[in-house]
């Protein structure tokens, strides 16, 4: 395994401000080269977090697209300049280069601390079932979403979105921060055991994996005309079957989940997705068998 730099990421959106403070105490307090392996930490969006907001422009963490002609498009939007820095610097082929990146992040929504995905790849799966198998961590796989898309985590060979709540935009919680600095204590452990072949993986994972998001019901004019059911709030994870609440409208009527298959909910009422038109996502579960490709995959960096 050659990994020797990891980019740790907070800040990626300005107002998520647990993860900053996380940083900056877990890197007063470890060395920045420990075990053989170097950590780059960064703010992702220092001027919209020196500003309070999620962003300037546009969504940072929505601009890691690969084409040359949207970089051309839209080089005047700032996070899409962000995003060409962070990878000509810390890219594998920039001139800091990280093989490995942690984003971190929280959410309005209560998610508890979990790992979101990108895909599947070999080295994601490998990070994330060590995880889940020290932590319990739920996972949730996002894929073939297409008006979801240019994540961070993406732009490098690997990499994991750490995404902890319910906290408050721009509130300080300090077991949100406590949370933060675990993960980051296990990440170094974990890499270090890949590193040396000292791991052992466990025999599955289990993942919630993106199936599709829906919005707020809207009135005639295209305003939210709905809230989220009060059976629903703060039932992330929490299975859903026909007929289960998921809003009351402003009339008083209920408005139920009318599918046949069973959906397991991420992300109910996270208040940066309203823009996204997104009240919630619908996952469902699946069990990944562990295999030993996904530390071979590690050779490869």
């Amino acid at each position: 395994m050659t990994v020797q730099r990891i980019l740790i990421v907070s800040g990626t959106h300005g107002n998520e401000i647990n993860p900053i403070w996380a940083v900056k105490q877990f890197n007063s307090e470890e060395n920045s080269v420990k075990q053989g392996i170097e950590y780059e930490y960064i703010i992702g969006n220092p001027i919209a977090y020196e500003k309070g907001c999620r962003y300037i422009d546009a969504d940072l963490n929505r601009s890691f697209n690969e084409s040359k002609n949207y970089h051309q498009q839209n080089k005047s939007i700032y996070e899409i300049t962000r995003a060409n820095v962070l990878v000509d610097q810390f890219g594998v082929n920039g001139s800091d280069p990280c093989q490995i990146a942690i984003d971190l992040h929280t959410t309005t929504a209560n998610m508890g601390t979990s790992i979101v995905m990108y895909g599947r790849r070999l080295k994601d799966f490998c990070l994330a079932a060590l995880l889940q198998n020290k932590f319990g961590l739920p996972i949730y796989l996002h894929e073939k979403d297409e008006a979801q898309k240019g994540f961070l985590v993406e732009a490098w060979p690997c990499g994991l979105v750490i995404e902890i709540g319910s906290v408050a935009q721009n509130f300080y919680d300090p077991e949100i921060i406590k949370r933060f600095l675990i993960i980051m204590t296990s990440l170094r452990e974990e890499i270090y055991k890949l590193k040396n072949n000292l791991i052992e993986l466990p025999k599955e994972l289990i993942v919630h994996v993106h199936q599709r998001s829906i919005d707020y019901p809207r009135d005639e004019n295209g305003d939210i005309d709905g809230i989220i059911h009060p059976k629903r709030i703060n039932q992330d994870w929490k299975i859903i079957k026909k007929g289960d609440p998921l809003f009351i409208d402003s009339k008083g009527i209920i408005h139920k989940y009318d599918g046949d298959e069973l959906i397991w909910p991420v992300f109910i009422g996270e208040v940066a997705y309203k823009e996204k038109k997104i009240a919630m996502s619908y996952t469902k579960k699946e069990v990944i068998y562990s295999k030993n490709e996904w530390v071979q995959a590690f050779d490869s960096l």
